[in-house]
């Protein structure tokens, strides 16, 4: 029945899509329109990559070319969904213990199915969900195969330094990923490490670092799959992401303390620090904590304190998640560092950022305490890192994570832009002997004026005094960036003297100072620059003419009694003009 669905639903799609006309659409549509055509808002990247941007308007348009191939994309979406259900059935069914390479394979298919998405790769994409239900096929067989192994526990990952005790008596030897756990062994990290301990039932243990913990009770009912686990947190932490199918049937205690909690819960945060004071919190579901003869539940969202052998604390209610200032959940950098902000919650004494590059934060994970709403990661790596927050109260208790922000850091190929009025002129004019070079680039670029390094300020402004040389020459200007991308700017700057400019020739001679009229028609030459205006009044005679681009200058004009005035004006805001009279007898 539900392949028949699948059938009638792609058949009514390649209806809908079969000659479309061509769509176009801005990108503040991009979502909805991946959705209509392409068969899930996540496949934005492959409906980028095909359609025709128009950089003008910022506008997307798909020919009808373009959505027939997304016909396909859609479809393969529905297998990827639907293959997906299956694996996750088959995971509660213990595939993750009895099936762990074909169970690996499969999930890496789906991941690479997902980069190829992201990365706008259609082909790709639709080639790895070809192999999707034959993975998953073989997944199920050996799952089918195997599932009479009687060791229940197993090491699935882990982070720096994790130990394994064979016994309450043996010594701590090293844990490898697909070690198997008993009963009465034990586990242990060291700082900055994390194992993850899984069970038939597709539950999860995540051992947070510096943390021991040992398996008192570790037992399977065949018949139904349940499964009958103890576990004692020592000293440390234990996140238990219990399974849908672990909820349902299977018994987990979690030991801490004095404490001991039955767990009817996907998502539960146990905290020892080694004494008698013990921290519970709660996050899906509910949870009975005993301790001192007393029981209380602690519901989703809620916590509680153990002291010493005291009874628990009544239920406390988790501080929420704190949200981001962005309504996105992911950005795009070219930088080795990001700056998060994130909006305060009420009441909250700090805040636990974690940012990792493993989507599940099983490794590589980075821990930072903060009392403000903003946190500076550094050093972040190529790809994808994966950050979430928590609020933490006066209890010490930690509230749910924060939805996950992606921070995607590629490659940084762009060389950073050099801005300023003075680069927009092909010849910079001054009046003095030196020049002020002044521009915008990035904050974090290195500026070179001629070689010298030039301070930037935190908005990207730059400036450098010059001293000229020559009357005319070039300065050079460079800024690179972290990635040693490279702009490089030229600037001709002229300096403007009377003793240049008024080298002025009458029919070939060197004017003086006084010159003699006459009724004909003089040639009046002379040398500027380029970029230049010359203007010469004559009684109500006046003469205009641009400079060449060797700055060579010319006009023809009657010369009366009375002044000749030349005048020199720059192009340019800020350059007074220049000039200089002659009498004409």
């Amino acid at each position: 029945m539900k392949s028949l669905i699948i059938t009638i639903l792609i058949s009514f799609i390649s209806l809908g899509v079969q000659a479309q006309d061509p769509v176009s659409f801005s990108s503040d549509k991009l979502q909805q329109i991946s959705q209509r055509y392409a068969g899930s808002s996540l496949n934005w990247p492959v409906v980028v990559s095909l359609a025709e941007h128009n950089i003008t308007n910022n506008t997307f348009t798909l020919s009808s070319g373009d959505l027939l191939k997304l016909r396909s994309l859609t479809n393969s979406t529905i297998i990827f969904e639907d293959q997906q259900k299956r694996t996750n059935k088959l995971i509660g069914e213990g595939a993750t213990i009895f099936a762990t390479n074909q169970l690996n394979d499969t999930n890496k298919l789906f991941s690479d199915f997902l980069d190829e998405i992201r990365n706008g790769n259609l082909e790709n994409a639709l080639g790895i969900s070809e192999q999707l239900k034959p993975s998953v096929d073989a997944l199920e067989r050996t799952l089918n195969s195997n599932r009479l192994v009687a060791i229940q526990a197993q090491l699935i990952s882990k982070n720096g330094i994790v130990d394994k005790r064979l016994g309450l008596l043996a010594g701590w030897n090293e844990a490898f990923v697909g070690d198997l756990f008993e009963e009465s062994h034990g586990v242990r990290t060291q700082q900055e490490s994390y194992a993850t301990l899984a069970f038939t039932d597709g539950s999860n243990i995540i051992v947070n670092p510096n943390t021991t913990a040992i398996i008192r009770k570790s037992r399977i009912d065949k018949l139904d799959k349940s499964a009958d686990a103890e576990i004692t947190l020592v000293e440390g932490g234990l996140l238990s992401k219990l399974s849908a199918v672990g909820k349902e049937r299977s018994k987990y205690v979690l030991n801490a303390g004095s404490s001991t909690t039955e767990l009817n819960t996907q998502n539960f945060l146990a905290e020892n620090s080694g004494g008698t004071n013990v921290r519970l919190s709660n996050y899906d579901g509910d949870a009975q904590v005993s301790a001192n003869n007393v029981i209380v539940t602690i519901r989703k969202d809620e916590g509680t304190i153990i002291r010493g052998n005291a009874a628990p604390l009544p239920p406390v209610k988790l501080l929420p998640a704190p949200k981001y200032l962005t309504s996105k959940l992911d950005t795009i950098i070219y930088q080795n560092d990001f700056l998060l902000n994130f909006i305060g919650v009420s009441n909250a004494v700090n805040y636990r950022v974690e940012y990792s590059s493993a989507y599940n934060f099983d490794k590589n994970v980075v821990v930072k305490e903060v009392t403000n709403t903003r946190i500076l990661m550094e050093d972040l790596p190529l790809g994808t890192t994966y950050v979430r927050v928590q609020s933490v109260d006066n209890l010490g208790l930690k509230g749910p994570f924060s939805d996950t922000f992606l921070v995607i850091r590629n490659q940084d190929t762009k060389s950073p832009p050099i801005f300023g009025d003075q680069f927009n002129q092909k010849v910079h004019f001054v009046l003095s002997n030196s020049v002020t070079i002044t521009g915008v680039t990035e904050p974090d670029a290195v500026v070179l004026v001629n070689g010298k390094t030039t301070e930037v300020s935190g908005s990207g402004t730059f400036n450098r005094v010059v001293l000229l040389e020559l009357n005319d020459q070039v300065i050079n200007v460079t800024s690179t960036d972290g990635s040693q991308n490279t702009t490089r700017k030229e600037l001709r700057v002229v300096h403007l003297t009377e003793e240049y400019l008024f080298k002025v020739k009458l029919d070939g001679l060197d004017i003086k100072e006084d010159i003699s009229a006459a009724n004909s028609a003089k040639t009046i030459t002379g040398r500027a620059f380029p970029e230049m205006e010359v203007e010469l009044k004559n009684g109500d005679t006046i003469k205009t003419v641009k400079t060449d681009s060797q700055g060579r200058w010319g006009v023809t004009m009657n010369v009366q009694q009375g002044k000749l005035s030349i005048t020199f004006k720059a192009n340019q805001t800020g350059i007074e003009t220049l000039s200089k009279s002659y009498t004409v007898k």
